[in-house]
């Protein structure tokens, strides 16, 4: 939840028995305040799905704990349960096996094996889940895989009845959430938190808040705020009024919050939708300047000279007058929806002109509509000298809704770099949520047969017309680290080539950002790309995942259409 000033210093709570339509109160500020119908409704749809997505896992682990009665709760047995378990969900990020002393004795996928023996004694909640000995949703906590996570948790039990451990599913928020939250957002312009009732930050639309505490995380250190939490947290439904910063962070607006709460099994969740009680104003562009399909190129090269010559003026001027001028929006580099954006190389804002509520912010789970992470991307475009990549970004010269962007990146030094984009009006980017829970299971069914038969079976069945791992636009493709082509079943001549300076058509370094993806432990990376199907260059968005030490897969959803 963001930061919440109070609107005045007496925050005006409204409790709601069964949502009545039409709330009423003593302040003066709030006697014609009503939550919308529409807005109520959101509330309880996203809380529905959600408990439903929890209990679709909770299914799956149950499943797979049955599975793990007749077994032991280690070795390959055992880790071809977990395998097969995670290929059903499309947002489990991992799946381990805890002995009742609370020692990690089966792990998957197979990058994670190295957990195997580590002693998790020392969390909290991996105790609490033996000592539970029943199905547990732990609070949102750093996890031994690398990432703040929730364990999703199911009891396993011998034939005999004997307790022998717990098998769990593991969850990013940002990647479990997203898909119900993203869309709604999108369509409404509200916002969405989700807070655990002891203050921890469990999901927020801002995904860079993500695991902090509401309570006690000093950037929340304001009497206003605090107030805020504390309502939100001690009522199990509610509403509350506040000012702060629109989603954009452009200017503080009034806001009002409506909050109910999920409970399943042991966890509560407050969630809540956020509203502006203003309307957003419009920022007036440069309507002089109308971009299509016929002039993209010519644009991209006043793009490239745009950004280049603002690195220049940055490297001359120093990066606190370079900024400050990047910052101006009547300032020489910003028109319309064109400006120059800047941040240091560990995701720092330090320029970002109709979003001046986020200078100073770290933003590294800077994600896109798509789950695309567009702040990984851009970094490693900028370590890498510069050029240019794809991604979903709000148009502050169209009311900030989302559209495809193509971006410009140029370094100034080894500390910031800097960057502008042209949006894409003609191309709607925003791919289905089935679309890309399909892809995902697609990539993750590819890593775990290449798991069972071995690399170099797998790529001959990748590149095999005759398997469904080369069906179409939907085949299979693999990369080494190193950049050389391992499967790619529409393009044999390519194999064994190394591609690891391919460029499309526009610049973007299609292996390059692939295989950083994969090094992060997987992700979405957008290319264009030759599509079998139609025979023609399309946008794509890639999903690809590590399959070993030194290898990637991936997969993707062609858009049906060029950008030009």
């Amino acid at each position: 939840m963001k930061r919440w000033f109070v609107l005045i210093f007496l925050i005006s709570i409204f409790l709601i028995p069964a949502y009545a339509d039409d709330l009423t109160t003593d302040s003066s500020l709030n006697q014609n305040l009503t939550v919308p119908l529409e807005m109520v409704s959101a509330l309880d749809r996203i809380t529905g799905e959600i408990s439903d997505e929890l209990a679709v896992i909770k299914e799956q682990n149950r499943i797979s704990a049955e599975s793990l009665r007749t077994i032991s709760i280690s070795g390959d047995d055992a880790t071809s349960v977990l395998e097969r378990k995670l290929e059903t969900v499309p947002y489990g990020h991992s799946s381990l096996i805890i002995s009742p002393d609370n020692i990690i004795t089966a792990a998957a996928p197979t990058r994670y094996s190295g957990l195997i023996g580590t002693d998790l004694s020392y969390q909290p909640e991996t105790r609490f889940a033996n000592e539970k000995q029943e199905p547990v949703i732990s609070n949102i906590f750093y996890l031994e895989e690398g990432f703040y996570g929730i364990s999703i948790s199911y009891p396993i039990f011998s034939e005999d009845d004997e307790y022998l451990g717990y098998t769990d599913i593991t969850i990013r928020p940002e990647e479990f959430f997203r898909p119900v939250i993203g869309p709604f957002t999108e369509q409404t312009g509200y916002e969405v938190f989700i807070l655990q009732t002891d203050g921890m930050t469990v999901y927020e639309t801002d995904e860079v808040e993500i695991g902090r505490n509401v309570l006690t995380d000093p950037i929340y250190d304001t009497p206003e705020m605090r107030n805020v939490s504390h309502a939100v947290l001690e009522h199990e439904d509610g509403t509350v009024i506040y000012t702060f910063w629109d989603k954009n962070w452009k200017r503080q607006v009034p806001r009002q919050a409506i909050w109910n709460t999920l409970s399943l099994d042991n966890q509560e969740w407050r969630v809540a939708v956020v509203r502006n009680l203003e309307e957003a104003e419009r920022q007036k562009g440069a309507g002089d300047r109308e971009l299509g399909p016929d002039n993209l190129n010519a644009s991209l090269t006043d793009l490239t000279q745009f950004v280049q010559d603002a690195a220049i003026f940055a490297r001359t001027a120093g990066q606190e007058s370079a900024c400050d001028s990047f910052n101006n929006l009547s300032g020489p580099y910003v028109s319309g929806d064109r400006y120059i954006f800047a941040y240091t190389m560990n995701s720092t804002t330090l320029a970002l002109p109709y979003q001046l509520g986020l200078l100073g912010k770290e933003r590294p789970d800077l994600f896109d509509v798509n789950g695309f992470a567009i702040m990984p991307a851009l970094i490693d475009t900028a370590v890498k000298g510069g050029g240019f990549m794809y991604g979903v970004y709000p148009n502050p010269d169209k009311d900030f809704q989302n559209l495809l962007k193509i971006y410009y990146i140029e370094p100034v030094d080894s500390d910031w770099f800097i960057g502008s984009g042209l949006y894409i009006p003609w191309i709607t980017a925003e791919f289905g949520s089935d679309e890309i829970h399909a892809l995902i299971g697609r990539v993750k069914q590819a890593v775990s047969h290449a798991e069972k038969v071995g690399k170099e079976q797998a790529i001959m069945d990748f590149n095999d017309l005759n398997q469904s791992f080369a069906d179409g636009g939907s085949y299979i493709f693999a990369y080494g680290y190193d950049g050389t082509t391992l499967a790619l079943p529409h393009q044999p001549e390519l194999i064994g080539t190394n591609r690891m300076n391919f460029t499309d058509v526009y610049g973007v370094p299609v292996i390059y950002l692939e295989k950083r993806a994969a090094e992060r432990g997987g992700g979405f990376v957008y290319i264009v790309y030759y599509n079998p199907d139609s025979g023609n260059n399309e946008l794509k968005l890639c999903y690809v995942l590590p399959a070993g030490e030194d290898w990637f897969v991936g997969s993707g959803i062609y858009l049906g259409k060029g950008i030009t």
